[in-house]
C-alpha cells in the first residue's frame, strides 16, 4: 500500500510480510527536509492485540537522496492507519517513555537508528534519553 500526504512532501509505503499472521514495516521518505535537525511524524495504526498503537518514525536528511526512515509496525492488521505532519524535534521535545521504547525498537535499518541517535543528542529529557539508550542496545 503506498499513500502520500496531501501536499506531496511525504511518501508512505507499507509492507507486508509472511503469511500468517503477516508482520508489516513502512518506509516513509519525506522529500525537502534541509539541514540536519530530525524530523517526527506520528503514525497511529489499529492494532491486531489491542488498542490503538502510536508510533514515532523520525527522519533527517542523510549524505545522498530524501530523509527516509524504515520501521516495523507492531500488531498493525493491514489496514487503519493515519499519520501526523512530520515537525522538527527540538531540545524540549517530549513523547511518552513507552511510545519512545517501541519506536525505537521498530527501527529496521541503521539509517534509523542513527536518526535515534540525533534525536536522543537533541532533547534534554534525561528519561527519554535513557529510553533511547536501552533500545538502541
Amino acid at each position: 500500500m503506498e499513500a502520500a500526504s496531501p501536499d506531496g512532501t511525504a511518501r508512505f509505503l507499507v509492507r507486508s510480510h509472511g503469511n500468517f499472521p503477516p508482520g508489516y514495516s513502512l518506509e516513509l521518505v519525506v522529500h525537502g527536509v534541509e539541514g540536519t535537525v530530525p524530523q517526527m511524524t506520528v503514525v497511529e495504526y489499529s492494532s491486531l492485540v489491542g488498542p490503538e498503537q502510536v508510533l514515532l518514525v523520525p527522519v533527517v536528511r542523510g549524505r545522498f537522496g530524501p530523509a527516509a526512515s524504515y520501521v516495523r509496525l507492531p500488531g498493525f492488521g493491514g489496514e487503519g492507519w493515519r499519520a501526523s505532519v512530520t515537525a522538527p524535534v527540538g531540545p524540549d521535545s517530549t513523547w511518552d517513555g513507552a511510545t519512545v521504547a517501541l519506536s525505537v525498537g521498530a527501527a529496521l535499518n541503521d539509517a534509523t537508528r542513527d536518526t535515534w541517535r540525533q534525536v536522543r543528542a537533541l532533547i534534554t529529557d534525561v528519561g527519554l534519553r535513557r529510553v533511547i539508550d536501552q533500545e538502541l542496545r
